[in-house]
């Protein structure tokens, strides 16, 4: 078979050639689910589902509702039907299918059908559970201003067996990843043109320079220049805005939401932040941060060995500006860390119930935990401090006197962050999943 022929002597094939056969397969595949039918029919899975209006014998609330710490549930959103028509997408990272419920107040919600291993689904719940408890938690001491601007908008998870679950989505919403395939489509060249030419000329360069550092900074810089220019997600909103004033304010909420994105996954060391992990609203500007998890550099220790602190790559500080670099994303990141470490004790409060949840379930914490409960105590503990102190990074503020004699902004460690997130050296050293020039 073609399959065999292609890959029955893989010893033999250096990194690009393998590369180029994968991805011509996976070229392959995709052509084949474009071929199927974008929408099926509800009844050729469920014919229950489509009869739920005729058989319901009481009123059912629409999935996810009560994800909203609400003290009453006579304010909810019943179902009134189920849409007949079940819509498969087709993204990076697989193939879903899309279900949607139409409520009594005549709204339209989409549910994507989603199978995880059950680690995994806990995993992403328990954080994304975190932060919309510790949110909640200083809503009271909030203006319209914080719950407009700077709201954080989590994924709703609805758990429906330990393999499978339901998560809320936008259809109108796009990823980076989107924005990109689209750029490659119409131009006609590969997505992993990027990756084969750093793969193809890194070799070469490390003969001519003194280091491999070196090499990967030029290969980036050439990257960025030639073949992913830094407008592709500018271009992308300004095709799709009506006028210049709905273009300016999507790009001032985008810049809002940005802010936010870095506070919440710097905080709990989220690395691995794909441009196919944020979910952005056409409509709005608004993201959803997806995989919203911590990565342990080690077992038991929650903290991130990537070169960057967060993502804010050269596509988004294109599209945000330099003013939003310099004005609005300090102040929404130190405004939204701010709500988290006033309050005394309160992230201290959440942390010390969810580190131990994330820990216990590391195999190796497990058995430790087992043998010797006080070294998980002290594992926990180490984690907490370690978030904690991450958390007051982003809303330390230098005294008067050494701001006044330096020349320094108040916010300096923030911003030492910021550049390090920027800097074409850092931004070099990420792999090429994580795509550093979009």
């Amino acid at each position: 078979t073609r399959f065999e022929a292609d890959f029955g002597s893989v010893r033999n094939m250096d990194l690009c050639e393998y590369v180029t056969k994968l991805y011509q397969w996976q070229q392959m595949l995709r052509q084949a689910i474009k071929q199927r039918p974008r929408k099926l029919m509800l009844s050729l899975f469920s014919p229950f589902l489509v009869e739920f209006e005729q058989q319901k014998f009481e009123d059912v609330e629409v999935p996810g509702q009560y994800l909203r710490l609400t003290d009453s549930s006579d304010d909810f959103v019943r179902i009134e039907r189920f849409i007949p028509e079940l819509r498969v997408v087709l993204r990076s990272n697989g193939v879903l299918r899309m279900l949607a419920i139409r409520g009594t107040d005549g709204s339209i919600v989409h549910f994507s059908v989603q199978h995880f291993t059950s680690r995994y689904n806990h995993q992403e719940e328990r954080w994304v559970q975190f932060f919309r408890n510790l949110d909640a938690a200083g809503e009271h001491d909030r203006n319209t201003w914080e719950q407009r601007r700077i709201a954080l908008h989590l994924p709703t998870i609805v758990s429906l067996a330990p393999h499978i679950r339901l998560v809320q989505e936008q259809p109108e919403s796009f990823s980076l990843q989107d924005v990109y395939d689209k750029a490659c489509l119409r131009n006609g060249t590969p997505e992993i043109a990027p990756a084969l030419y750093a793969v193809g000329k890194m070799n070469e360069l490390i003969s001519q320079l003194p280091s491999i550092d070196a090499a990967s900074e030029v290969l980036f810089e050439h990257i960025c220049q030639t073949m992913v220019p830094a407008s592709l997600l500018q271009d992308d909103v300004r095709m799709h805005a009506v006028s210049p004033m709905e273009y300016w304010l999507y790009r001032e909420n985008f810049t809002y939401q940005v802010s936010a994105s870095i506070a919440l996954t710097y905080m709990i060391a989220c690395t691995q932040r794909a441009p196919a992990k944020l979910s952005i609203s056409r409509a709005t500007g608004n993201i959803c941060l997806h995989d919203l998890v911590p990565t342990q550099a080690t077992p038991g220790l929650i903290h991130s060995k990537e070169a960057v602190p967060f993502r804010l790559t050269p596509n988004i500080q294109t599209f945000v500006t330099e003013l939003g670099l310099e004005g609005i994303v300090p102040f929404a990141i130190y405004k939204v860390i701010q709500r988290f470490t006033d309050v005394e004790h309160l992230l201290r409060d959440f942390l010390d119930l969810y580190v131990r949840d994330e820990l216990i379930h590391v195999p190796a914490v497990k058995s430790l935990a087992a043998a010797n409960p006080q070294a998980l105590a002290e594992m926990c503990e180490r984690n907490v401090k370690l978030i904690e102190a991450r958390a007051n990074q982003m809303v330390e503020t230098l005294p008067p006197k050494e701001v006044q004699d330096k020349e320094l902004s108040p916010m300096q460690p923030l911003f030492r962050l910021m550049t390090q997130a920027v800097a074409p050296s850092n931004l070099a050293k990420m792999d090429f999943i994580w795509a550093p020039w979009l």
